[in-house]
C-alpha cells in the first residue's frame, strides 16, 4: 500500500522556529573567531532511534554529502543517507533521504537546518506492510576536526507511514571528511 500523509502545520511551525533560533543565534555570534569549514566529501555512520506513535525503531544508518562552503563560515552539504531499524513489533524498516543542509560554523562546531525527501519501506514477514515517501526537516549540530574526524547529532522531522502521526528521528553520527 501506497500512502503520503501531510506534516502537520503545528510541527513544522515547531520546527521552523528551531531552525530561525539556532541561524539568529549564528548570526548573533558572528563575531567570535572562526576557523571556518573546508569543501570536501564526507562519510557517516551512526545510530538512529525513532518515535512514531506507540512505535519506537532503533538501528544503524550510513550516509554521503558533499560540503561546498563561503568565505562567511556557511556551508551547504547535500547529502544522501539510508537506515536499516527495527521497531517494536519486530518489523524490519529501510529509509532513504536525501536532502539539503545549511550550517554555520564557529570554528570547529556547527549549527544548522536540513530539509529532505525520503522513501520508506515497512517489511513484515518478509514481504512489504507499507510505503511512504515526502518531505521533511530538522536541525543538525556537530563538531568537524582539522584531521577530517567528527561528530554530528541530527533530527528528522517528517509524516508516518503507519499512523496519523508524525515520526520524530535522532541521529547520532561519526563522520570523516575527506577535505
Amino acid at each position: 500500500m501506497l500512502t503520503r500523509k501531510a506534516i502537520t502545520v503545528g510541527n513544522l511551525r515547531k520546527l521552523w522556529r528551531i531552525g530561525l533560533i539556532a541561524l539568529a543565534a549564528s548570526a548573533i555570534c558572528s563575531g567570535i573567531a572562526a576557523a571556518g569549514p573546508q569543501n570536501g566529501f564526507g562519510a557517516y555512520v551512526g545510530l538512529i532511534g525513532a518515535a512514531e506513535g506507540q512505535s519506537n525503531t532503533k538501528g544503524l544508518s550510513l550516509g554521503m554529502d558533499a560540503q561546498f562552503t563561503s568565505k562567511d563560515n556557511w556551508s551547504l552539504n547535500p547529502y544522501l543517507m539510508v537506515s536499516g531499524e527495527r521497531d517494536s513489533a519486530s518489523r524490519s524498516l529501510a529509509d532513504g533521504l536525501a536532502g539539503l543542509q545549511i550550517r554555520r560554523w564557529f570554528d570547529d562546531w556547527f549549527v544548522g537546518v536540513h530539509g529532505f525527501v525520503h522513501d520508506r519501506l515497512v517489511f513484515a514477514g518478509g514481504s512489504v506492510q507499507s510505503s511512504s515517501y515526502g518531505p521533511g526537516m530538522g536541525v543538525v549540530a556537530g563538531l568537524e576536526l582539522a584531521d577530517g574526524w567528527g561528530a554530528e547529532l541530527q533530527t528528522n522531522l517528517f509524516e508516518s507511514t503507519a499512523t496519523s502521526d508524525t515520526r520524530n528521528a535522532l541521529q547520532l553520527s561519526l563522520t570523516y571528511r575527506w577535505h
